[in-house]
């Protein structure tokens, strides 16, 4: 796998030296978070087929460049997936071009092809038959995520997990109908769906009336890839069953390697390069350009099983703005999560596997290969557990900033409850999604009716037992660890940001180990506690993703930074404890920036 860059679009590319490239245009936002590590075993499968495989994220989208405010989303889509077959064809060399896309991505990839008219085959995964069609099982799959606080916006908007398409690029996307083409998108089509539907039934009809030789899949697990990114189970036999479409009747192999350029790009005050490090890993490095001098460096870990665009892509828009101040990011995927494949000991969480710990070790061994030395590590949730058993183990860490973490010590109460979980997240979402679309035009959704009230009382059951048991446990003999573990940092003069949603589950996790609102840890050099209102645990609102990067950028860039931002006056609402006098890193949380 190498990465490319097209002007400001990015892909990651799958090295095969057959005559047919495939070009693979993923979901957006939530969707795709939940469908990345499909799409790449896929491209992996159709590359050990021969086929060489680009997965392409448009301008807007993933690691891509940032379009301008006011530009229009689709067509700069359409054109990044033009500049893609270009590649596949002029930089690759093939003599055949086939297109994947999935969800919104069939929409305007099946547009692109439409215009280009030279594409071989076209598989199309879950395809909305129009963009208003889109638009509504987006705003049941808000309602399902996000509960009342998703779908349509006051401002028509509809945004999934502080993904947010707009009301701009709603309008452009509903002028595109699939069933009223100018041409078939391709002389042979494989549509995956709900065979049979009137939906697909239509999108078939009408490519058919235009020429195309139309084959029809079931989209067998899409509910359960698509229920959580963390939860998610890759959907195993789609993948077969594309790659055996796309691998029938193969023209000749080609007999030269394309020359790749770097895949970087460039922004205002930031440059990314986008490369394959230690056993196998995708990262992206973000440097601070022009006369902006090198401050500090830093490890964005996941969070659960969101590749390394993170929920909301706050990992990029952060990582960004932290260079901006002079701060050097790298952001990448543990193995078995988003674009880094797994390894055979890799188990189906890899969130709080010891490997873990190894993934780290590669990504400070990469910087350090670089000229970049003693990083801060930045995590949430599982990161957040990853980047405090390395600091407190590691001399090389300088910094660690935790943000909603749930768990301090991996013990079997919470490993039989997120196993637990993980196997009934696909299945609850699942018929939640039934019961959802069911109840569309009587204006009902989610878990409603005797067994969605039988799952949640079962679950909260569940919880409170565990709960019980950890509290007894740590008070039984287990308590002082975590401590003492801050204890160690603070002597070592490690900075330590906590950051906590008010009212989230991580509030009464650092209660467990170090006191009421961290009481007994608060005091120490270098530790400072933030808690963020009207958040919730990912930070999805874009009020608490600015707390975030506020607090980050003065606790990494510096006082003068923070200032120079513009960032005097606290944050409004959130609440922070200064560390003690005298810190080296006492800086103020609650700088801000504009």
């Amino acid at each position: 796998m190498e990465a490319i860059t097209l002007g400001g679009a990015v892909g990651w590319y799958h090295p095969a030296n057959g005559g047919r490239g495939v070009v693979v245009v993923g979901a957006h936002g939530y969707e795709d978070l939940c469908s990345r590590v499909t799409l790449r075993i896929l491209a992996d499968d159709l590359a050990a087929a021969g086929l060489p495989t680009l997965r392409l994220d448009p301008r807007d989208t993933g690691d891509a460049a940032d379009l301008a405010p006011g530009d229009d989303r689709v067509a700069a889509w359409k054109a990044d997936v033009v500049a893609a077959v270009r590649f596949m064809r002029e930089t690759v060399g093939v003599a055949e071009v086939a297109l994947v896309g999935l969800r919104v991505g069939a929409l305007f990839a099946s547009a692109a092809a439409a215009d280009l008219g030279d594409i071989d085959r076209m598989v199309l995964m879950a395809p909305p038959p129009n963009g208003r069609a889109h638009a509504r099982e987006l705003s049941i799959l808000a309602r399902l995520v996000d509960g009342t606080s998703g779908g349509v916006q006051t401002d028509g908007a509809i945004e999934i997990g502080g993904f947010r398409l707009d009301t701009a690029t709603l309008a452009e996307l509903a002028a595109i109908d699939l069933t009223a083409l100018p041409r078939a998108p391709a002389g042979k089509v494989t549509l995956v769906g709900d065979v049979g539907s009137a939906g697909l039934g239509r999108i078939a009809a009408a490519f058919e009336a235009r020429g195309a030789e139309v084959e029809q899949l079931p989209f067998t697990g899409y509910a359960r890839m698509m229920c959580d990114p963390t939860a998610s189970e890759p959907a195993t036999e789609v993948i077969a069953a594309v790659a055996v479409a796309l691998a029938r009747d193969l023209p000749e192999d080609r007999t030269t390697a394309p020359q790749l350029s770097p895949g970087r790009i460039d922004g205002d005050g930031w440059s990314e390069e986008r490369f394959v490090f230690g056993d196998g890993l995708a990262g992206v490095l973000c440097l601070p350009t022009g006369a902006i001098a090198l401050r500090r460096t830093a490890i964005w870990l996941n969070s659960g099983r969101n590749h390394h665009i993170g929920w909301a892509r706050q990992a990029v828009e952060m990582s960004r703005r932290l260079a901006e101040y002079g701060v050097a990011v790298l952001r990448f995927d543990l193995a078995g999560i988003g674009d880094s494949p797994a390894r055979a000991d890799t188990p189906a969480a890899a969130l709080y596997h010891p490997g873990g710990r190894v993934d780290v070790d590669a990504a400070i061994a990469e910087l350090e290969r670089r000229g970049l030395m003693r990083p801060w590590l930045i995590g949430a949730c599982s990161g957040a557990y990853q980047a405090y058993h390395t600091a407190v183990d590691d001399p090389r860490i300088t910094g660690i900033a935790l943000v909603n973490q749930l768990c301090f010590i991996w013990d079997a109460s919470y490993a039989v409850h997120l196993s637990a979980w993980m196997r009934a997240r696909p299945h609850e979402f699942e018929s939640e999604q039934k019961r959802a679309e069911a109840a569309e035009g009587e204006g009902e959704t989610g878990s409603r009716g005797p067994l969605g009230l039988l799952w949640k009382l079962a679950k909260r059951t569940v919880r409170i037992g565990l709960d019980t048991y950890r509290r007894i446990k740590i008070g039984a003999g287990g308590g002082g660890r975590i401590e003492r573990g801050f204890r160690t940092l603070a002597a070592r003069g490690v900075a330590v940001s906590i950051v906590l949603s008010e009212g989230d589950k991580s509030e009464s996790e650092l209660e467990l180990h170090t006191g009421p609102d961290g009481e007994r840890i608060a005091g120490l050099p270098g530790v400072e506690i933030l808690h963020i209102p009207n958040a919730d645990h990912s930070l999805s609102p874009v009020a608490a993703r600015r707390k975030l990067a506020r607090h980050l950028i003065g606790r990494l860039a510096g006082d003068d930074a923070a200032e120079g931002a513009g960032a005097a006056a606290p944050v409004e609402g959130a609440r922070a404890r200064r560390p003690a006098s005298g810190s080296a890193t006492g800086l103020l949380a609650t700088r801000g920036m504009r």
